[in-house]
């Protein structure tokens, strides 16, 4: 019997590295802030990783001023959006969709606490250079395991929510965009707080190459309880990958997004 050939993988778009972008071009007077929600239960060691991926976006960009916040923990958005008068503030939203917290909290908590001219990214579950990351990773780890990328069927976790189509929404997009890569030989997505669960996104694929990526921007409950919990429910026999927030490539990707947006605003300016 014959088979029809697979599909040609399409070539992935790497993130590109800030310098690659310039980013001299990044001005001077306008400072980047990445911000995160935090664990209201215990705000602290968040609010330090997000200082200290800031650190390492500032890093890659040289000149520029990066500061890293929470909305969980008291206070810390308002002093990294400390400035002086008439300064431009660009905000990267550390967050996998732009739902409630990215449409309306951030905004809210960002105009009582600055009048400066204030610039936002899309979120970074929404940038466009994430998909190229979670493919590249997803790949790297099927051949990790012995298995061709085209062999592999690729898990997405995410959050999702009952009340908000914004987490769904962003993770079809992330999804979309690896699917027309022609990388793998599926692609399922599955929630946490809806249908269809990781469980039955991760069903049937005992003896089948496979991988699961969390699209969440931070480990917590979900990661670390919920998520294997469900692929152990699924008889998941895959690997699963760590959330993809925590990735070393992150730093890159976000300088680059700063960048390419500085970039932008210096064109429309000249």
């Amino acid at each position: 019997m014959s088979h029809a050939p697979s599909p040609k993988p399409r070539t992935v778009q790497e993130p590109a590295t800030a310098s690659a972008l310039d980013a001299r071009a990044v001005a001077a007077d306008t400072i980047a802030v990445v911000v995160a929600h935090g664990s209201p239960s215990n705000p602290e060691p968040l609010d330090l990783t997000l200082r200290a991926l800031a650190g390492d976006i500032a890093v890659r960009l040289s000149g520029q001023v990066v500061r890293g916040a929470t909305l969980a923990k008291p206070g810390s958005l308002e002093a990294a959006l400390a400035a002086r008068p008439g300064e431009a503030i660009r905000i990267y939203p550390f967050f996998m969709s732009d739902g409630f917290f990215v449409r309306r909290e951030l905004r809210r908590r960002v105009a009582e606490a600055t009048s400066n001219p204030v610039l936002y990214t899309a979120p970074f579950g929404l940038d466009p250079l994430l998909p190229a990351l979670c493919a590249r990773r997803a790949r790297e780890a099927a051949e990790r395991l012995g298995h061709r990328a085209q062999q592999t069927v690729l898990v997405l976790a995410a959050h999702g929510s009952r009340s908000n189509p914004a987490s769904a929404t962003a993770t079809r997009v992330v999804e979309g965009a690896i699917r027309s890569m022609a990388m793998f030989a599926d692609i399922r997505s599955g929630f946490v707080e809806e249908a269809p669960s990781i469980a039955d996104a991760a069903a049937g694929l005992a003896g089948l190459p496979a991988v699961c990526l969390p699209l969440f921007a931070t480990s917590g409950g979900h990661v670390e309880d919920d998520i294997p919990g469900q692929l152990e429910a699924a008889r998941f026999a895959g690997k699963l990958l760590q959330p993809i927030g925590e990735d070393p490539a992150v730093p890159d990707l976000i300088a680059a997004t700063l960048a390419a947006a500085a970039q932008a605003a210096t064109g429309r300016e000249a």
